[in-house]
């Protein structure tokens, strides 16, 4: 088996279960355009995908999207930090790696500043040696330009010693555009098929499966 020393990790669906809060933002973002959502899955809906694809399918243009995303944002980090949850797992996880020397980064398309409070609150921002998300001025939105970014900051590293893992297609897509190895996990959002049409190296059913890839 290979020698995993990067560990590349999506955050929602997969470190944290944030969609409560998430559907909490987006329903305070849609109703200050007077649309009154009330799909229950609206949370997994705006998991994942970057903010400007996920408002676009309830027909805002491009300007109402624009203040659209800068109203969810801010009442996500104003609001709902303390309403997610660590999965079950995910602690003893990121503990038995850092012990055996791996270097753990995020990659998410959520707002950095908001992925570190969330973090910090859940007191697991000390396992990350790094966060990469989506900020003001970057141009940075979809996972696999996220997870370029962060390759590129690291420097030197070799891909086939790096995993991506995810609970979305597009953190497998990402990871493999990148040309390194990926897990699927199957406790976030997208299902087992999802995962593997996208063509995920491995699948998990649960966080401490992941120590068995990697180790």
């Amino acid at each position: 088996m290979k020698q995993y020393n990067y560990i590349f990790w999506d955050f929602d669906g997969t470190l944290v279960n944030t969609i409560k809060g998430t559907r909490e933002a987006a329903t305070y973002a849609l109703n200050k355009f007077g649309i009154e959502e009330h799909n229950e899955e609206l949370g997994k809906i705006f998991c994942g995908p970057p903010l400007k694809e996920s408002f676009k399918k309830f027909g805002l243009c491009d300007e109402q999207i624009s203040k659209a995303i800068s109203f969810y944002r801010q009442y996500q980090f104003e609001n709902t930090i303390e309403i997610n949850e660590v999965y079950s797992g995910i602690n003893e996880v990121l503990e038995k790696l850092k012990e055996k020397g791996k270097i753990l980064i995020i990659a998410t398309a959520k707002y950095e500043e908001t992925a570190i409070k969330i973090l910090k609150c859940l007191k697991i921002y000390k396992y990350f040696n790094f966060v990469y998300g989506v900020t003001e001025k970057s141009e940075r939105i979809t996972k696999k330009d996220i997870l370029s970014y962060a390759l590129n900051n690291l420097n030197n590293i070799e891909n086939e010693k790096c995993i991506m893992i995810g609970d979305r297609s597009s953190d497998i897509i990402a990871g493999k555009a990148n040309n390194m190895d990926t897990v699927g996990v199957l406790y976030g959002i997208d299902n087992k098929e999802m995962l593997e049409k996208a063509g995920a190296t491995f699948l998990v059913n649960i966080p401490l499966d992941i120590l068995r890839i990697i180790e």
